[in-house]
């Protein structure tokens, strides 16, 4: 008998939650079928899988599907933004019909979904977001790669501003990188400390929380809905509530860099031990296994 398969349907992409999770599948053993662009379902053998995969994919077109009405076995739809993409998502759910919504972050848009919904945090794409070089080896002080619009990050560039006067004489600072995936494993890798500010409106977990603790360093961030859940304070990253206590923390830890190393590497062997896409794929399995039910024609 032919070993059981995952369907999934997502905009192929090199780093996408989509990506990282059917990397994950094929590394437990779960093979994948990948449909990018488009599914007839009338014409796929739906007896060679135990579930079907959506994931938005903004980066490029919506999977068009045709005869949903085929898919007995259960659907899931993987949705990773937030109120930027309710609209496009709702319409989305749709049309894949899913019985189950996973959300990363903003849970409280759940309410908009007549289905249930399930939280499913992005995670550590150990492939790639892997380092444990010691931070007294690392030749950069701060790092931050992220997106520095004015509408949406204010915050986020008042706090660089803040980092950049304080800290540039004394420290090597890289900032307004615009790099991906091993590039930016690298940026990562080779820093102390990673700083994270999420937008101004829409608070919620992201990648970079993930990114730099994966990448061995001491990762700086503010508050987010779900974040304790998965990560606690002071001990695998430090959180702070202002743009001053952030600053003092900075300094702390610059100037204790054998108490940054600790919290960095629980960090990161709590990602591995926990919150790799490994854990996800392998959670996916055990709530199908567990008698996720296909809705009834």
């Amino acid at each position: 008998m032919k070993p059981k398969k995952i369907l999934m349907c997502y905009g192929k992409t090199s780093f996408t939650p989509g990506r990282y999770l059917e990397d994950a599948f094929q590394n437990i053993g779960v093979k994948v079928d990948v449909y990018p662009s488009f599914i007839d379902f009338s014409t796929v053998t739906m007896e060679d899988y135990i579930a079907v995969l959506f994931v938005e994919s903004p980066a490029l077109p919506p999977v068009k599907v045709k005869h949903i009405e085929f898919v007995s076995i259960p659907k899931l739809f993987l949705i990773h933004h937030g109120e930027n993409r309710l609209a496009t998502n709702k319409v989305l759910a749709q049309q894949y019909q899913p019985d189950l919504i996973l959300m990363a972050h903003s849970l409280h848009l759940a309410k908009h979904f007549p289905i249930p919904v399930k939280f499913f945090p992005f995670a550590m794409a150990k492939n790639v977001f892997n380092d444990d070089t010691l931070l007294q080896n690392r030749p950069v002080d701060i790092t931050s790669v992220g997106t520095l619009d004015h509408s949406l990050y204010q915050k986020r560039v008042q706090a660089i501003e803040k980092i950049t006067k304080k800290f540039h004489s004394d420290y090597q600072l890289s900032f307004h990188k615009r790099v991906f995936l091993h590039d930016l494993a690298s940026a990562y890798g080779q820093s102390k400390i990673v700083f994270n500010h999420a937008a101004d409106t829409i608070k919620s977990l992201n990648f970079r929380i993930f990114e730099g603790i994966g990448c061995g360093a001491l990762v700086l961030s503010d508050k987010v809905p779900k974040l304790d859940t998965l990560l606690e304070d002071g001990r695998h990253l430090v959180l702070f509530d202002s743009h001053q206590d952030l600053l003092e923390k900075i300094e702390y830890y610059l100037t204790h860099v054998d108490e940054a190393q600790v919290i960095a590497s629980a960090g990161y062997q709590h990602l591995l031990k926990y919150h790799t896409y490994e854990h996800r794929a392998e959670m996916l399995l055990e709530w199908i296994k567990k008698g996720l039910q296909p809705k009834r024609k």
